[in-house]
């Protein structure tokens, strides 16, 4: 087996503990749409399990469709309010906007230390502007972060957005 060159910013744990909060967003936000008559399937496949995982063709989550209109959805669990994507997974799903021509909306979920929900906001890639973050993050990525106030995760602004 080939030897690889760099050392990897993360370590297994340290990339699967990220998707907790992930886990989290994800049940809040499934548990509205169900109650919102929002249909929704899978979209992006979960890569946390992969034994090689190469960065870039990041997948929004899922398909949203309400009374015929669809979107692409991603989930994003924060422990501070602060709207801070990778900037690879962004221009990843400007891709799929444009591939796709459909919305595509990142959505926010915000816990405090004891994962108690404590606020859920949401981007439509295209309407809330980003720019490049100020500094790389504790994993060596590139982020971006969403500069105007972002809206509720409630019914009528994502349909709205859809």
């Amino acid at each position: 087996m080939k030897s690889l060159d760099f050392n990897p910013h993360k370590s297994t744990e340290e990339f699967r503990k990220n998707y907790k909060l992930h886990d989290l967003a994800e049940m809040y936000g499934k548990n509205l749409l169900i109650q919102w008559g929002v249909r929704f399937n899978e979209f992006g496949g979960d890569e946390r399990y992969k034994k090689v995982w190469e960065g870039g063709g990041d997948k929004p989550d899922l398909v949203i469709e309400y009374k015929g209109k669809k979107a692409l959805l991603d989930w994003k669990g924060k422990h501070k309010p602060v709207w801070i994507v990778n900037k690879r997974a962004v221009g990843s799903y400007e891709a799929w906007k444009e591939k796709l021509k459909i919305p595509t909306i990142i959505c926010f979920a915000v816990f405090d230390k004891n994962n108690i929900l404590t606020d859920f906001r949401f981007a439509k890639i295209g309407l809330h502007l980003y720019s490049p973050s100020k500094q790389k993050e504790w994993d060596k990525n590139e982020t971006v972060e969403f500069n105007t106030p972002l809206p509720e995760f409630t019914k009528p602004n994502i349909l709205q957005c859809m």
